[in-house]
């Protein structure tokens, strides 16, 4: 399945993207990655990406969560993941990124935090 992100809400403060299918190396992880960083620059502190339908995540879709994060932090806001499947945690888990990328069950707790 085609990677997909739809923005589901942005103001001021949060952007949440839905994304779904296959976050793996291709024209298609930069045309999100695009997309996700022409909401970021305008100033968003909080990036939300909610992950429940990414069924699958490469060592390029890792690395855009990190450039994701980073780009965030360089920024002084922050991005929280959603609800990943149980095949992208254990990735998260195996590079112990999950240690270093705020990971929350669901988006209210995502809204919360």
């Amino acid at each position: 399945m085609i990677l997909e992100a739809e923005l589901d809400h942005a103001n001021a403060t949060t952007a949440i993207f839905r994304l779904t299918g296959r976050m793996t190396l291709g024209l298609r992880l930069r045309e999100v990655e695009s997309r996700i960083t022409a909401v970021t620059d305008k100033g968003v502190p909080k990036l939300i990406l909610e992950l429940s339908g990414v069924e699958f995540l490469d060592s390029a879709g890792l690395g855009l969560l990190m450039i994701l994060y980073g780009k965030m932090k360089t920024h002084s806001g922050e991005l929280r993941l959603v609800a990943p499947t149980d095949r992208v945690l254990e990735v998260l888990k195996m590079t112990c990124t999950d240690a270093i990328l705020p990971i929350d069950p669901t988006l209210d707790a995502a809204l919360a935090a």
